[in-house]
């Protein structure tokens, strides 16, 4: 497994509220934590074609 980094941001208490009750609904299928959330959510915008157009053109797939 990969070294995990703590990343912190701030929502707004709606979104805070809805993502907490989205995970605890998700804990049916499998134990989801804020964390969790979090990385699957970064994954998914990291993902999108605009963004892996800006990590291919500045080259960003090699950063150490």
């Amino acid at each position: 497994m990969a070294k995990k980094k703590e990343f912190r941001g701030y929502v707004t208490q709606d979104l805070d509220r809805l993502v907490r009750a989205l995970a605890a609904i998700k804990n049916g299928d499998r134990d989801w934590s804020i964390s969790d959330v979090l990385q699957d959510a970064l994954e998914t915008w990291v993902n999108l074609p605009v963004n892996q157009e800006l990590i291919k053109k500045h080259n960003l797939n090699q950063l150490d």
